[in-house]
């Protein structure tokens, strides 16, 4: 057993070092363009050729060459995007259009606008600099350099460079596995809801995997330990949420001293400090132990387990200001402070139909203000003036919700933070 990580950034390089280990032993096949979106490349992309493979035009107008001057002549005809021009006589000009190769002779674009036709002849005021509106040979991907490296979890925007490179479509890895089991005997005898699994199912399918939901069990560590067995037989992941907490009665963490090779535990986060995941070696899958608290299950599964499928992805964030004061709990601990966009006025966001419409998006000058989900100030009042990371966790309207900062001491208004919207987290 290794040491269990106790920060953030421990347990994202232990749980990129176990995909590496799934990845590894996971088959692959071939997906054409319109597929590859959220899949793993499996051999690296490598361009034969140049592309472009002679230097285009990027607007409508007149090929010319840099340096002419005044009025130019103007050959017959016009270029268009795949054609064989002829060459260009000197002093000369012939019309392209957008993504047309430049004729040999040629180095510049002068735009239609720019220019005036007159009896044949083509007037241009002031030089015209090479490379103008020309996007040059071999400027996009040279040949000989590898495009994308083998696994990378492709864009949709990956199709676009494949297939101006010729391809039709690539290797990819077999998608990954992932059952998604609910622990707990009031949720296994119908007397409280699962909040957890379809969310979950949603999550791991939106990063890529096969996922299942595979019910629930009481909180029996005999029963647990064989439906975690029977699932990881079939299943690069097992995802629980329960039996994680202090409490006599959870049992996860039992299951999984007996089973696991432990490698995140313990980690200095709120919600989400009780997320374990391990190794289980017998069958070559990971299991991630969630809390069971629909918060804290969706706190935990995109910071902590998100990685196991998508990769080294950076979360991207925003900006934003702080709009009321918030004291965080004392303690040496990381807290996930779900957020709110403020309403149109206070530098935010506003809801229209439903939809909340970004100020960074609509083009206010003033970075976006956020409220605390939960804080008085929000449309959902969890508690005062004073954070409650256990209120946060127990809460399963996070729709509520537009992203998450996370704080380690207190938040002033007026401050300035980084937000990762949840889009960021979800994909």
């Amino acid at each position: 057993m290794s040491d269990s990580p106790s920060t953030l950034g421990d347990a994202t390089a232990s749980l990129l070092e176990l995909r590496g280990q799934l990845l590894a032993e996971t088959g692959t096949g071939r997906a054409t363009l319109d597929r590859v979106a959220g899949r793993v490349l499996a051999e690296s992309v490598v361009a034969a050729a140049d592309r472009p493979s002679r230097s285009e035009a990027t607007m409508d107008g007149f090929a010319v060459a840099a340096g002419d001057d005044g009025l130019r002549p103007l050959a017959d005809g016009r270029t268009e995007p795949g054609s064989e021009p002829p060459a260009l006589e000197p002093g000369t000009a012939r019309r392209v259009t957008t993504g047309a190769p430049l004729p040999g002779g040629a180095d510049a674009v002068v735009p239609v606008e720019a220019a005036t036709v007159t009896d044949g002849r083509v007037r241009v005021e002031g030089a015209v600099p090479a490379g103008q509106h020309v996007l040059a040979r071999g400027s996009v991907v040279e040949a000989g350099e590898t495009v994308i490296d083998a696994g990378r979890r492709l864009a949709p925007r990956d199709a676009a460079v494949l297939r101006d490179l010729g391809r039709d479509e690539v290797t990819v890895r077999e998608r990954l596995s992932a059952a998604v089991l609910a622990t707990g005997t009031e949720i296994h005898e119908g007397r409280e809801p699962d909040r957890d699994s379809e969310t979950l199912a949603n999550l791991l399918r939106s990063w890529g995997a096969r996922a299942t939901i595979a019910g629930s069990v009481p909180d029996d560590p005999g029963r647990v330990g064989e439906r975690v067995a029977d699932l990881a037989a079939d299943h690069d992941a097992v995802v629980t949420t329960g039996g994680t907490g202090a409490g006599a009665i959870d049992e996860t963490g039992g299951v999984l001293a007996d089973r696991a090779a432990v490698r995140v535990a313990g980690v200095a986060l709120r919600p989400g400090s009780g997320t374990t995941v391990a190794w289980l070696a017998e069958t070559g899958t990971v299991l991630v132990a969630l809390p069971g608290p629909p918060g804290a299950a969706f706190a935990s599964a995109t910071l902590l387990a998100r990685p196991l499928f998508v990769g080294a992805r950076a979360r991207a964030t925003v900006t934003a200001t702080v709009a009321c004061d918030l004291a965080v709990p004392d303690r040496a601990v990381r807290f996930v402070v779900p957020v709110e966009f403020a309403p149109a006025g206070s530098g935010g966001a506003s809801a229209v139909g439903g939809e909340r419409v970004d100020a960074f998006v609509t083009g206010a000058g003033d970075p976006p203000s956020v409220v605390p989900f939960g804080h008085p100030d929000s449309s959902v009042r969890l508690y005062g003036e004073r954070y409650r990371p256990h209120r946060v966790a127990s809460c399963a309207r996070l729709s509520a919700a537009d992203g998450f900062l996370v704080a380690d001491a207190d938040l002033a208004a007026g401050q300035s933070v980084a937000v990762v919207p949840y889009e960021v987290v979800e994909t």
